[in-house]
């Protein structure tokens, strides 16, 4: 019987081995296939309710500076900033101070 040689004789024999080691695939690996249940794709959001407009919408529209703009993102955060300015003008425009307040206290409309 021979015996089983523990570390490689040579440099270039102990490279081999790594290399070889590199290569070649263990016996015992599976091939691993996904759980159909778990990977199903998630079924896709229902659309949000459009919300029922008696009067039709339009647009009013002015320019402000770029620092004017920044203050108002600034005071709000740029996912509420329509909602705080259309809030202050309207609330303006009907001479509604306390509402003015209210919203400038907050940040939001």
């Amino acid at each position: 019987m021979a015996k089983k040689q523990t570390k490689p004789a040579t440099k270039k024999d102990s490279k081999k081995a790594k290399a070889e080691q590199k290569t070649t695939a263990p016996k015992t690996a599976e091939t691993i296939t996904p759980d159909p249940i778990t990977t199903a794709p998630a079924p896709a959001p229902e659309p949000a309710p459009k919300p029922n407009v008696t009067e039709p919408l339009v647009v009013f529209a002015f320019r402000l500076t770029r620092a004017e703009r920044d203050l108002i993102h600034k005071a709000t955060g740029s996912g509420k900033a329509t909602q705080f300015v259309k809030g202050v003008v309207v609330a303006a425009a009907r001479g509604d101070l306390d509402t003015i307040k209210d919203i400038i206290e907050k940040g939001i409309a």
